[in-house]
């Protein structure tokens, strides 16, 4: 029995064995291809279909410069490619073509011009040239700013050092009567408020001719500080709403990650549970002279601006971005969501579309006792909601 035994288990062994040599017989040993090196910016979104002609589920990662090689099989032969992701770009240098300086004031360059690149946090920046801040006069500088990748940027500028005396108040006043027979067609005139105008009489404002208002709901205080509420958030919105103004709100914010912007969109969403509101949620970002300091590059603040958005119109709010002029081109993306411009001008030269255009944070108006920022209104953006 035993015999029979071993004799069955070694035909079964035979049989096994001649069937793995005839599948590794007939199996065809597939070669491998490269098909070539491909070159993508940073952070650029890529469709593989953009690359090759295969169709593959083959994700590709933008988000570091480098190469990084990428294999699937097709059923002749095995593939490779290789993705090297490059950074073309040069730095971004914020400032104009001439710089008034206040004599024997401290010149800080670190918080006085925005000196940031697309992908480093940290980049080689310096002033070329000689200069005192304690001498009246015109210096001709040049700022230089290098990244790791070897992209350079240049920007000659003129030191314009200056007594107190020579800076002049361009605050000209703009009562609503001017702005409102001055809009540009398709707009209303809004204002928009914070605890800086202190005590409102709405009535008055919707009796001037106000149909709308951004008011502030809340700021982070200071650095890494919690949020809190605007002092006089609660009576503006209440006094708007029962004037028959209609209103939306932003939030001031000093974030330096996506972490932080979240944990305030969700403050402001907590917020506003107990208030309706017409108009959008707008980020208000505006602490430029820290950004330098922070650990980021321009695409994370880009990133931590659509973070804030996002998670607002997530939860049943349109949202939108507050910047100025030069900062909506030169940092500030294009995404899906609406602008709110500032540009004190007669004539603004933003080429983008917008919700509001902040035109002066001094006007005038009846009902507010203070200086207060006009905004033109694009009017279609409140329809469409």
């Amino acid at each position: 029995m035993k015999k029979k035994i071993i004799i069955i288990i070694g035909i079964v062994l035979l049989l096994i064995g001649i069937l793995l040599i005839t599948l590794t017989l007939l199996k065809k040993e597939k070669k491998t291809v490269d098909i070539g090196t491909f070159n993508v910016e940073v952070y650029d979104e890529v469709d593989v279909k953009d690359l090759i002609k295969d169709d593959v589920d083959i994700t590709i990662k933008t988000d570091k410069v480098g190469e990084k090689v990428y294999t699937y099989e097709t059923e002749e032969e095995i593939r490779t490619f290789t993705v090297k992701v490059v950074d073309n770009t040069p730095p971004y240098i914020g400032i104009g073509d001439h710089y008034n300086h206040l004599i024997g004031t401290n010149f800080t360059f670190s918080e006085d011009i925005i000196c940031k690149d697309n992908y480093d946090k940290k980049i080689e920046c310096n002033i070329e040239g000689e200069y005192d801040i304690n001498t009246l006069g015109e210096t001709d500088l040049k700022v230089v700013a290098t990244d790791s990748s070897g992209n350079k940027t240049e920007k000659d500028f003129k030191l314009i050092v200056i007594e107190k005396s020579s800076i002049k108040d361009e605050h000209t006043r703009i009562s609503f009567e001017q702005a409102n027979s001055n809009k540009p067609e398709g707009t209303a005139v809004m204002i928009d408020v914070s605890k800086w105008q202190k005590e409102i009489d709405w009535k008055k404002v919707k009796e001037s001719g106000v149909d709308y208002a951004m008011i502030r709901l809340g700021t982070q205080k200071a650095i890494n500080g919690e949020s809190v509420i605007d002092a006089y958030f609660e009576q503006n919105i209440k006094g708007a709403h029962e004037a028959g103004v209609k209103v939306g709100v932003y939030y001031f914010s000093y974030a330096h990650s996506v972490s932080d912007a979240t944990t305030q969109a969700k403050w402001v969403v907590e917020q506003l549970k107990d208030y309706e509101i017409e108009l959008p949620v707008s980020f208000d970002w505006e602490c430029w002279s820290y950004f330098n300091a922070f650990d980021m590059n321009l695409h994370d603040i880009n990133e931590m601006a659509v973070a804030f958005m996002k998670y607002i119109e997530d939860n049943g709010y349109k949202a939108m971005n507050y910047g100025s002029k030069s900062k909506l081109v030169d940092i500030w993306e294009p995404n899906d969501y609406p602008v709110w411009l500032a540009h004190y001008t007669d004539k603004t030269t933003y080429e983008g579309e917008y919700f509001a255009w902040q035109f002066t944070d001094s006007g005038r108006i009846d009902g507010v006792n203070s200086d207060v920022d006009l905004n033109y209104l694009n009017v279609k953006f409140v329809e469409e909601k």
